[in-house]
């Protein structure tokens, strides 16, 4: 069973990972008010880290929701369908949703070469010159890859489980 392990292993980090960004952004926006109201004096390297522990956590969150099947999901229908509708239609929002997801993965690809070229525009002291934006936008790709890959799980978890009960109880 070392899928599930592995499966297991890669929701623990992303969720450690998410609450350490959740945690940076809150020390980071509550040093900048301590700063800059109480000190007069503004520190510009928390602007990188607050936008860096955003973007992150935006995107390890969404593909954390993604697993949990946290997202939306509207459910008007579902009364009046039978089993049969009921499996039609998850069939077609797993695989809209899949091609959503997929999206994001070429727009992550797209905005991680965007990141080699460009540099961050905050100037940051200790650095001799600016970094690449690529820790910034590195996270619409690993993020949106992660959200594949947990929709796949869950996907492989709706559609096969059903199938090897019916064969089964056969």
């Amino acid at each position: 069973m070392w899928p599930e392990k592995i499966n297991s292993l890669l929701l623990r980090s992303v969720s450690l990972i998410g609450m350490f960004m959740l945690v940076l952004i809150s020390v980071t926006l509550f040093t900048g008010v301590i700063t800059r109201y109480v000190f007069s004096y503004s520190i510009p390297e928390l602007e990188v880290l607050r936008k860096f522990s955003l973007l992150w956590l935006v995107f390890l969150g969404s593909a954390i929701a993604v697993k949990e099947k946290a997202h939306l999901e509207i459910d008007i229908l579902s009364d009046y369908l039978s089993e049969r509708g009921t499996k039609i239609r998850d069939a077609i929002v797993y695989f809209l949703t899949l091609v959503g997801i997929v999206i994001l993965v070429f727009i992550g690809v797209a905005a991680f070469k965007s990141g080699l070229v460009r540099s961050e525009l905050v100037s940051i002291r200790f650095l001799s010159s600016q970094p690449s934006l690529i820790y910034y936008y590195s996270a619409f790709l690993v993020g949106s890859i992660l959200m594949v890959y947990f929709h796949l799980l869950n996907a492989r978890g709706l559609f096969f489980k059903k199938h090897k009960k019916e064969v089964q109880s056969k």
